[in-house]
């Protein structure tokens, strides 16, 4: 079975390169542009991992989107953001990444995460 992504971010250009990206790595993906419904999202998709940029539509912050999804899912969460002084462990963040991002770190850094959740 495929291992769900789900991107969260509100640059369509950025959102369609990762969606690509990841399905050629053979992930499946769903991707959102605005932060909304993301708790009726997460109970539809049941994302294995959550990609969540910090600045979002209508002065959303990622970090506070992320605090408020760690209170009620153990999914992980990396935030990725232009933004390089981003505190990610203070919404407990599992990782950051920063744009513009190099391919291979981006799913290098999902699949440790990924691996890191895995049942034994």
């Amino acid at each position: 079975m495929k291992e769900k992504i789900l991107v969260v971010d509100d640059d369509s250009s950025i959102v369609e390169l990762i969606q690509l990206i990841l399905e050629q790595k053979g992930f499946d993906v769903r991707t959102n542009e605005t932060g909304a419904n993301l708790s009726e999202i997460i109970n539809e998709f049941l994302p294995d991992l959550i990609l969540l940029d910090i600045r979002l539509p209508n002065n959303r912050l990622g970090t506070e989107i992320c605090k408020e999804l760690k209170q009620k899912y153990s999914i992980p969460i990396i935030l990725f953001s232009a933004e390089r002084q981003v505190l990610y462990k203070d919404c407990n963040a599992d990782d950051f990444i920063a744009k513009p991002f190099e391919i291979k770190n981006l799913v290098d850094t999902i699949k440790m995460h990924l691996k890191s959740g895995e049942k034994v």
